[in-house]
C-alpha cells in the first residue's frame, strides 16, 4: 500500500474545502459505499454553514484572512485512514473530522481581534481635519463619519465616509485611494475633491483638481470627472450623472466664503440651511423667483438675513430655530 496516497478523509476536506484537484474529485466521486457518500454531504453542510455572508460589497480584510485560515486548517489537518468495513469507525471519523472543522471555524471567526478600521465623527456645527499616513489630508465637514484601517498604508488605502468632506490625496507609487460611500466609489490616484454623502441624499463629488472616477459600489460603469465637473448618484439613478459644477458653494463650510451670482431664492435659502444648519421657510411662492447677486467673507446669519431683508424688501421673522420669508414678491 502507497503511504504516501492521500486518505478519503483528506481526499474530503480538500474537496468541501475547495482545494481538491481533479484526481482528488475524481477518486471522490468514485467511492460508492453510500455512508461516505452521506459524510461528505454532512461535511459539505458544516463548511458551508462556516461562510461569510456577503450583503454588499465592504473590504474586509481581517474576515477574509479567517476564511482562507480556515480552508487552510481543512487542508493541513492530520486525518488517520479509516477502513470502509467498520461502519462504527467511519462516524466516529466522520464525527472527528467535522468536529476539527468546527473547532477550526470557531477560532477563526469568533477570536477576538484587535480593530480593524479607525473612525472619526463630527457633530453640529464641528468640523476636523485628518492627516493619513500617505500624506493626504481630509477635512470633515458637521455630522459625519470618516473610517480607515488602523494600518492605513500606501497598499491599502480604502476608507469609507457617511457625510461630507475635502480630500487632497497625495500621490503614493501610482496606488489608487478609493472611498466607499452610501453605496458609492470614488477612486483617484492624486486629486483633490469634495465628496458629499448624507444619507437620504444624492452623493455628490465636486472636482478641484486631477481626475476622479465615480461610480456606485456594485458596478464599473464609472464616469470620469475633471476640474469644474461634478458626479451625481441618486436613489434610482443607475450610473453616475455627469455635468458641470451646479453650486459655486460646494466648499463654502471650508472655505468661509459664500457667493451668489444671480442666484434664485428658493436656491439661495437652501445654501444658507445648509451653511448655517437651519430650516427657512419661503411663505409667499412668489418670491422664490427673486435673484441675487452678493457675496460674504465670513458670513454670521443675522447679517446675511438683514441684507436680504434690505435688497429684496423682505420680511424675515424667526420662530425658534426656524425662520420664515414674505414679501411683495418679484415680476
Amino acid at each position: 500500500m502507497n503511504e504516501n496516497r492521500p486518505t478519503f478523509w483528506e481526499h474530503l476536506a480538500r474537496e468541501v474545502s475547495g482545494n481538491a484537484s481533479e484526481e482528488s474529485k475524481d477518486w471522490a466521486q468514485q467511492q460508492p459505499d453510500q455512508e461516505i457518500k452521506e459524510a461528505r454531504k454532512q461535511a459539505e453542510r458544516v463548511w458551508q454553514s462556516t461562510s461569510l455572508p456577503v450583503d454588499s460589497y465592504e473590504p474586509d480584510v481581517e474576515r477574509g484572512w479567517q476564511r482562507f485560515q480556515l480552508k487552510v486548517q481543512a487542508r493541513q489537518m492530520p486525518l488517520t485512514p479509516v477502513k470502509k468495513s467498520k461502519t462504527g469507525t467511519i462516524r466516529w471519523a466522520v464525527a472527528a473530522t467535522i468536529s476539527l472543522l468546527l473547532v477550526a471555524g470557531a477560532y477563526f471567526l469568533t477570536r477576538p481581534t484587535q480593530p480593524a478600521w479607525t473612525e472619526v465623527k463630527t457633530a453640529a456645527n464641528e468640523t476636523k481635519t485628518i492627516r493619513l499616513a500617505d500624506g493626504s489630508t481630509v477635512a470633515l465637514n458637521q455630522k459625519s463619519v470618516f473610517s480607515y484601517p488602523t494600518n492605513f498604508q500606501k497598499e491599502n488605502r480604502i476608507v469609507k465616509l457617511t457625510g461630507e468632506a475635502f480630500f487632497e490625496v497625495a500621490k503614493a507609487e501610482g496606488k489608487r485611494f478609493t472611498i466607499f460611500a452610501e453605496g458609492t466609489k470614488t477612486e483617484v490616484i492624486g486629486t483633490s475633491f469634495n465628496l458629499r454623502a448624507y444619507a437620504h441624499e444624492p452623493v455628490k463629488v465636486q472636482v478641484v483638481t486631477g481626475k476622479v472616477a465615480f461610480a456606485r459600489t456594485e458596478t464599473d460603469d464609472a464616469v470620469f470627472l475633471v476640474p469644474g465637473q461634478e458626479g451625481v448618484i441618486g436613489e434610482k439613478t443607475p450610473i453616475a450623472q455627469k455635468q458641470t459644477i451646479q453650486n459655486e458653494n460646494f466648499r463654502s463650510w471650508r472655505t468661509k466664503n459664500l457667493t451668489f451670482s444671480n442666484t434664485q431664492l428658493d436656491q439661495l435659502t437652501a445654501e444658507l440651511e445648509s451653511y448655517f444648519n437651519i430650516k427657512i421657510t419661503i411663505q409667499n411662492n412668489a418670491l422664490r423667483q427673486c435673484r441675487f447677486t452678493t457675496s460674504f467673507r465670513n458670513p454670521d446669519l443675522k447679517e446675511v438675513l438683514d441684507i436680504l431683508a434690505v435688497t429684496g424688501n423682505l420680511t424675515i421673522t424667526q420662530k425658534g430655530t426656524e425662520y420664515f420669508i414674505t414679501g411683495p414678491g418679484c415680476k
